[in-house]
């Protein structure tokens, strides 16, 4: 149909219209203050779309970040991009550095960062555990280096490493939960002798015989606990001189094309085990968020941290899934709208049914757009989080476990959406349809010309979203932005407490009138058929009574409260996005200046309103006809 071909044509749009974006880093994000890990991101790292994480780690010297720079000039064909490596005793990385290779650059489904982590010999055992535990909770793929073969020795460091995970104890739930968290284990060994090995470069087999060999049973059953999927390969040895070539950046040495092959194999496995969660990859900001998740859990030394860690995973998982099903529905109900919209040019005898399924797809494209926002973060220390982790800890009932996997920032984003979209759609029907009416048309034509338009605005707000998110971080841009949403909000909400006092004003001095109405019923016998009739209980069943009295009439409030209801729906969204900042809530910020452009009018209206107040008795509304003026002004604009 014509719509999907304009969905494709946009999305083509969209991306000819993304620049090509620099490679980011490698920057030590997570570093060392005193004996606990603090993260920090640069302002520039702003990333939209799902990303894969894979962490290198092992002894001192083994070459984990030469590794990554071959894996790097292999997805990038950047010569010059590499990871710093020392050579000398002391190492050179300390806590964890990052690289993040764009999609467009590596031609994945998503993101790459490249995690280097420091040497876990070369920090007491206290750290030791906390930068391991950060190396197996941030990731979806962990490589853990070996020199020569997988040996018991090994295998006991790396289990008294997961000394963090002995807090899951042998509960068999817990560890089924853990299981969303365990990353995909990759022992790559180093090899530097001449072993004879029938497998060749795959050494799975052998790492699961040692697994499960009698001796330390115990900390090979952590092992195979804590990480659920594993496998192992081998890295070719290094000549001395292939290591003065890459010393030198020279990675296309003739001399480490043995080694340069091996590593290119296990980055081939790396990418297999992160397509295999792709499902499970975060987008750019629940990334950095999740960091933060992650080292306030191994910096923690309470004994629930994990298991708060565990339950913040699993409403994480939630939020994915929905995220990606809303995605799905975004374009089947624009769809649907387009097709509303060409089903109203010819059809006027469903006007109002069509008016009203156009209604509500307006409203479920709110929903899918707002719900579905990459920008959503979810901290897992937020008001909510604190007191379903108080839940799940006492044990709480399945339902009471079940509605805290929804407490998240998507759920409000949902609520706040349909509020959005539920008020925004009158609004925007009601101005199209006072310009369409301009021109010379059928009714009908002007309802179709009208659901199109909004098509079309939900096209280039999706258009724009991508487009414009790499600027999503600019806080000028968000504070300007958020004080003039503040700022009608509470213009708006004064006008609405203006109008309820009055209202009410009005309420109190018709009662009088009315109550006299009851002993003229009683006495006039037309009065008495009249109330019996049908036209008048047709009439009151649609107006008050308390707006019988023309002269104590009250004024409309629906318009009042849709402006305060939206405006605390854009500062609700402002602080779920916080300090990102999207199209609908620079479009939301927008409108107001409008509205600033009938200050004068708005100032007179309510020194008549203040006025109005003061006084013992309502004023006549005759005497309000420049009140009401200027109200109308306002309200067109």
């Amino acid at each position: 149909m014509w719509w999907l071909l304009l969905l494709q044509l946009a999305t083509g749009a969209r991306e000819e219209a993304l620049p090509a974006r620099p490679l980011l880093g490698p920057k030590p994000l997570v570093f060392w203050h005193s004996d606990e890990l603090h993260f920090q991101v640069p302002h520039d790292w702003t990333l939209h779309g799902p990303v894969g994480t894979v962490c290198v780690s092992g002894d001192d010297r083994v070459g984990k970040s030469t590794l990554l720079s071959l894996w790097i000039k292999n997805l990038t064909q950047n010569k010059a991009f590499e990871f710093p490596a020392g050579h000398a005793r002391t190492s050179f990385t300390q806590g964890l550095w990052s690289a993040v290779l764009h999609s467009e650059e590596t031609q994945l489904d998503f993101h790459l960062n490249l995690c280097d982590s420091q040497g876990l010999k070369q920090v007491p055992e206290l750290q030791q555990w906390r930068l391991f535990a950060a190396n197996v909770l941030v990731p979806q793929v962990l490589v853990y280096m070996l020199i020569n073969v997988v040996q018991v020795d090994q295998l006991r460091d790396l289990a008294r490493m997961a000394h963090q995970f002995q807090k899951l104890g042998n509960n068999s739930q817990q560890h089924q939960r853990f299981g969303r968290l365990s990353p995909h284990l990759m022992v790559l060994v180093r090899e530097e002798s001449d072993l004879a090995e029938q497998d060749g470069r795959n050494l799975t087999d052998h790492l699961e015989q040692v697994l499960n060999s009698p001796g330390y049973e115990e900390d090979k059953a952590l092992i195979r606990q804590v990480f659920r999927t594993r496998e192992a390969w081998s890295l070719e040895e290094l000549p001395k001189e292939a290591r003065h070539a890459l010393r030198e950046g020279d990675f296309t040495a003739e001399s480490a094309r043995s080694w340069r092959w091996s590593g290119e194999a296990a980055l081939k496995q790396v990418l297999l085990a992160i397509q295999r969660r792709t499902l499970l990859l975060p987008q750019g900001p629940e990334l950095w968020e999740w960091y933060r998740s992650v080292l306030a859990t191994v910096n923690s030394e309470e004994e629930t941290s994990l298991e708060r860690l565990i339950g913040h995973g699993e409403r994480l998982d939630v939020m994915r899934r929905r995220r990606r099903w809303l995605q799905d529905c975004f374009g089947r109900v624009l769809a649907t709208l387009a097709g509303v919209a060409i089903l109203s040019a010819f059809s006027s005898s469903l006007g109002l049914c069509l008016d009203r399924a156009a209604g509500l797809a307006w409203v479920l494209l709110s929903v899918c757009y707002l719900g579905a926002s990459p920008l959503l973060k979810m901290p897992m220390r937020g008001l909510a989080e604190r007191v379903c982790d108080q839940l799940y800890l006492k044990g709480g009932e399945e339902l009471v476990k079940a509605i805290c996997l929804e407490a998240s920032s998507q759920s409000a984003a949902v609520l706040v959406a349909s509020v959005l979209g539920l008020l925004s759609y009158p609004l925007f029907t009601a101005q199209l349809r006072s310009l369409l009416k301009r021109i010379p048309l059928p009714s009908q034509l002007h309802r179709s010309f009208v659901t199109l338009f909004l098509v079309l605005l939900a096209l280039l707000l999706s258009m724009l979203q991508e487009v414009l998110s790499e600027a999503a971080t600019s806080t000028p841009a968000f504070l300007g932005a958020f004080a003039v949403v503040f700022l009608a909000t509470l213009l708006d909400g004064i006008t609405l407490l203006q109008k309820v006092l009055h209202n009410r004003s009005c309420t109190t001095a018709s009662a009088v009138g009315r109550g006299l109405h009851f002993w003229i019923a009683q006495r006039d016998a037309e009065v008495a058929a009249l109330e019996a009739s049908a036209d008048w209980k047709l009439h009151f069943r649609r107006y008050s009574e308390c707006d019988t009295l023309w002269r104590y009439r009250r004024l409309p409030l629906w318009q009042s409260w849709s402006r305060v209801l939206q405006a605390l729906g854009l500062l609700t969204w402002s602080w779920l996005i916080y300090p990102h900042w999207d199209v609908v809530f620079m479009l939301g910020a927008g409108v107001p200046w409008c509205l600033c452009q009938c200050a004068g009018a708005a100032w007179k209206a309510s020194l008549a309103r203040i006025c109005f107040l003061n006084a013992a008795a309502p004023i006549d509304p005759v005497a309000l006809v420049d009140r009401k003026d200027a109200l109308a002004i306002c309200n067109a604009c």
